[in-house]
C-alpha cells in the first residue's frame, strides 16, 4: 500500500520508461502500479532533474490536499482541516480494517518491499549466507504444496513422536499409556527443541530466569467456532475421524477456556516473585519441579541463575487444573498447541502463507535487508541532522526561564539524560547474521524439515518483532527509529520541503526524546511537586476535550499528552532554527506547488496529518472503554491549542476552538 501522493507521482513515472504490474489496495485507494512502485526508490535516488523534483513535490502536494477537508477552518478544528477527507480515501470497515491510519499504510508498503526482497532469486555470489537461507526457506514453503498428503501427515506424526504420543492419533484398539505421560517433561522438551511456551513460560534475561504464566490467552466469545476450527484442522491435517475430531476439539477448547481464566495481563518481570529452595510449603508448584523443568529446558544443571516466578497465582492454579484434567485431554491440548505451528494450508494464497511465515521467523533479518536497500548515506545523514537540531532545541527548552521551577540539580540531571540519549535506526547492523544462520542446513523442497531446523536454531532466543513506530528505550538511553519510516516519499524525501520533514519525522523524534525525561521518581521533592501541578493541568484540560460528542475521560496517564505537547514545540523551534540558516533566496523551496501555505503552516499541516485515521463505531467504543491513549484527533487538538505559535501562524482569534485561554506547559522553547 502506498499513499495517494506517491500514487500520483508514480502514475506519471511511465514517462521515465517504467513497466507495469498490479497490487491489492484498501477500498477507496487509487490503483498503484507495483512494478513502478518497485522502481521508485531507484528513480528518485538517482535522478536529480528539476522535472523529477517538481514531480515529487506535486505528488506530495496532491496527497496532502486530498486528506484535507475543503472549507474547514484551521482555527475551528485543525484535525478536521488536516484530515477531514481521510475517511473517504481510507475508510474503516465493520470487519477489516476496523481502523485505518498512517502507520497502517506505512506497514502495508513496507511488507510489499519485504516481499520483493525475499522473492529475488538467490545469488550465492552476492547474497549473504543468512539471506540465502531466508530465500531457501521461502522457496521451500512455496513448493511444499506439491508434497503428497500422506507424506505431510507422516511428517506431522514424526514431530509428535519426538515427544511422545498424541492420544487422538492412537490407532483403533490401541491403548494410550497415560501412566507414561509426564506433562512437565513434555512441555520442557518442546520448549528446548522448538521454543514454544506451552502451559509454562521460560525466559532467560541475563542471570535471571523467568518461569510461570506464558503469553496470556484471551477468552474467545464464541467457543463453538473455535472448537469447530480445531476439529477441522485435526481432520484435514492429521486425518482424525470427524466424530472423534469434534469430541477432542471440544475438550481442548474447554481446557483452554479454563487456562485463560487463571491468567492475568502482566508483562514479564512485573510482579515476578523470587523462588528459592528453602521456601515454606505454601507453594503448590514445588521448587524441585520448577528446577527440573528449567534444567530440562537448558539440558544442564542450574548454575548461578536466579529463578523468578512470573504470575505466581497462575502457577498455583495450574497445579490444581492439571490434577483435575484427564491425562489424555491434557496431552491432546499440548500436542495440538505444538502442531498448530507446523500446519500447512493447501488452500488460499500460498504466497501470503509463506510470506507471513518468513516474517514471523526472520523479522530482524528482514529489517536488516530493507535497511541495506534504503538506508543510504544521504538519508541517514539527513535524519541525523534533524535529530541533532531536535536535541539542541530540547536543551534550549530545559535551559531557558520556563524551566526555572526545576531545582538546579534536577535540571542538570535532565540535561545529562538528554545529552546522553542517542538516535538509532533499528536496522540490526550490529548483528552478525552470517554467524547466526551459517551453520543451519536446509533442504530444497522439504518445508517442514526446514521449519523444524529454523525453530530449533532459534529455540531459546528472544523473539524479535518488527518495530513500526519510533520508541524510547530507557535501558539503552536511545530513541529507536524503525526501518519502516525510512521508506522514501512518505515522511522522508530529499525533494520535500524541510517543513514536511520537521513537522512529521522531527515531531516523532522529539516526542520520544520527551519520554527520556519521564522518570520523575528520581527528581527532588520540590521539582516533583511542581511537575505534579503541571501534570494536573494537562489532566484537567484533556478531560474537557470531546470527540463525537463525548468527553475524554480524565486520566492520570498524561505521559503521552505531555510528550505530544513538548514534541510539537521542540520540533517547531528546531525548524525555525533551520529556517534562520537559509539564504532568503531559498525560502521558496519551503513550500509545495498548488498548496497555498507558508512554510510554518506547512509544518503544522504535516504534524496534523501524522494522526489522520478512521475507525468504525465498535472500535472507537472499545478504545474509549480501555482508555489506552488519547484518540488521534484529540492529540492534535490538545497539543496545538496549547501552542501560541500555532495561533500566531494561523491568525486564530479569541474564542476559537484552537485557542485555549489557559495553556498547559511543562516548559517551553524560546520562539524569539
Amino acid at each position: 500500500m502506498e499513499n495517494i501522493g506517491i500514487a500520483l507521482a508514480l502514475a506519471l513515472l511511465p514517462l521515465l520508461s517504467v513497466g507495469s504490474g498490479r497490487g491489492h489496495l484498501l477500498q477507496g485507494q487509487p490503483t498503484i502500479d507495483l512494478h513502478i512502485q518497485a522502481q521508485e526508490q531507484l528513480i528518485s535516488q538517482s535522478n536529480d532533474t528539476a522535472y523529477l523534483q517538481r514531480l515529487m513535490r506535486l505528488a506530495k502536494s496532491a496527497e496532502m490536499r486530498s486528506y484535507m477537508q475543503p472549507g474547514a477552518e484551521a482555527c475551528g478544528n485543525f484535525y478536521d482541516y488536516s484530515c477531514g477527507n481521510w475517511p473517504q480515501i481510507n475508510p474503516a470497515n465493520d470487519a477489516h480494517p476496523r481502523e485505518t491510519n498512517l502507520e497502517q499504510l506505512l506497514v502495508k508498503a513496507y511488507r510489499h518491499k519485504q516481499q520483493r526482497l525475499m522473492e529475488q532469486p538467490a545469488n550465492e555470489e552476492t547474497d549473504e549466507v543468512a539471506v540465502l537461507r531466508l530465500k531457501q526457506f521461502y522457496a521451500s514453503c512455496l513448493m511444499f504444496r506439491q508434497t503428497p498428503e500422506d507424506l505431510y501427515r507422516r511428517q506431522l506424526q514424526e514431530i509428535v513422536a519426538e515427544f511422545g504420543r498424541m492420544p487422538v492419533l492412537s490407532l483403533p484398539g490401541q491403548d494410550w499409556p497415560a501412566e507414561e505421560f509426564d506433562w512437565l517433561d513434555t512441555v520442557a522438551r518442546i520448549k528446548r527443541k522448538y521454543g514454544f511456551d506451552i502451559l509454562l513460560l521460560f525466559q532467560s534475561s541475563g542471570d535471571r530466569i523467568y518461569v510461570g504464566q506464558p503469553k496470556q490467552i484471551l477468552p474467545e466469545a464464541n467457543r463453538r467456532d473455535v472448537a469447530d476450527a480445531i476439529a477441522d484442522r485435526l481432520e484435514r491435517h492429521l486425518g482424525v475421524d470427524p466424530k472423534l475430531a469434534k469430541t477432542t476439539a471440544r475438550e481442548i477448547t474447554d481446557l483452554e477456556k479454563r487456562i485463560a481464566s487463571i491468567m492475568l495481563n502482566r508483562r514479564v518481570g512485573v510482579l515476578s516473585q523470587l523462588r528459592t529452595s528453602n521456601e515454606s510449603d505454601t507453594y503448590k508448584f514445588d521448587y524441585s519441579n520448577l528446577t527440573q523443568y528449567v534444567e530440562t529446558v537448558l539440558e544442564s544443571i542450574l548454575g548461578d541463575e536466579t529463578l523468578y516466578e512470573h504470575v505466581p497465582s497462575y502457577s498455583m492454579a495450574l497445579v490444581d487444573l492439571v490434577a483435575e484434567t484427564p491425562p489424555e485431554v491434557l496431552a491432546n491440548y499440548i500436542f495440538n498447541e505444538l502442531l498448530q505451528h507446523f500446519f500447512y494450508e493447501r488452500s488460499g494464497s500460498v504466497v501470503e502463507q509463506c510470506v507471513s511465515r518468513v516474517r514471523d521467523l526472520f523479522p530482524d533479518l528482514l529489517d536488516n535487508m530493507v535497511f541495506e536497500q534504503y538506508g543510504d548515506a544521504a538519508t541517514i545523514g539527513g535524519i541525523e541532522a534533524i535529530w541533532q537540531q531536535i536535541q539542541l532545541s530540547f536543551r534550549g527548552a530545559l535551559e531557558n526561564s520556563s524551566a526555572d521551577w526545576l531545582v538546579l540539580e534536577t535540571r542538570e540531571q535532565l540535561l545529562e539524560q538528554l545529552n546522553s540519549t542517542s538516535l538509532e535506526i533499528n536496522g540490526y547492523t550490529d548483528v552478525n547474521f552470517t554467524e547466526r544462520y551459517g551453520g543451519m542446513e536446509l533442504k530444497p523442497r522439504d518445508y517442514l524439515h526446514n521449519l523444524r531446523a529454523v525453530l530449533n536454531h532459534q529455540s531459546l532466543s528472544v523473539k524479535e518483532r518488527t518495530q513500526t513506530s519510533a520508541v524510547y528505550d530507557p535501558v539503552g538511553k536511545r530513541v529507536l527509529l524503525p526501518v519502516v519510516l525510512l521508506q522514501p516519499n512518505f515522511l522522508w524525501s530529499r525533494f520535500y520541503p524541510r517543513a514536511v520533514r520537521y513537522g512529521s519525522l522531527g515531531t516523532l523524534l522529539a516526542q520520544q526524546l520527551a519520554h527520556s525525561l519521564e522518570d520523575a521518581s528520581k527528581w527532588d521533592a520540590k521539582s516533583f511537586a511542581e511537575y505534579s501541578k503541571r501534570k494536573a493541568c494537562f489532566k484537567e484540560q484533556y478531560g474537557r476535550l470531546r470527540l463525537n460528542g463525548h468527553y475524554l475521560p480524565e486520566s492520570d496517564l498524561q505521559a503521552e499528552n505531555i510528550a505530544d505537547n513538548l514534541g510539537i514545540q521542540v520540533a517547531y523551534h528546531a525548524y525555525r532554527s533551520y529556517l534562520a540558516t537559509l539564504d532568503p533566496s531559498f525560502l521558496g523551496s519551503e513550500s509545495l506547488p498548488q498548496l497555498s501555505l507558508s512554510s510554518r503552516r506547512l509544518f503544522f499541516l504535516s504534524f496534523g496529518q501524522l494522526w489522520c485515521n478512521d475507525a468504525n463505531e465498535q472500535f472507537r467504543d472499545k478504545q474509549s472503554l480501555l482508555q489506552f491513549r488519547t484518540p488521534n484527533a484529540l492529540r492534535v487538538l490538545g497539543a496545538l491549542s496549547n501552542f501560541k505559535a500555532f495561533e500566531r501562524d494561523f491568525n486564530c482569534g479569541r474564542g476559537s476552538l484552537m485557542t485555549q485561554p489557559e495553556k498547559c506547559q511543562l516548559f517551553s522553547v524560546n520562539l524569539d
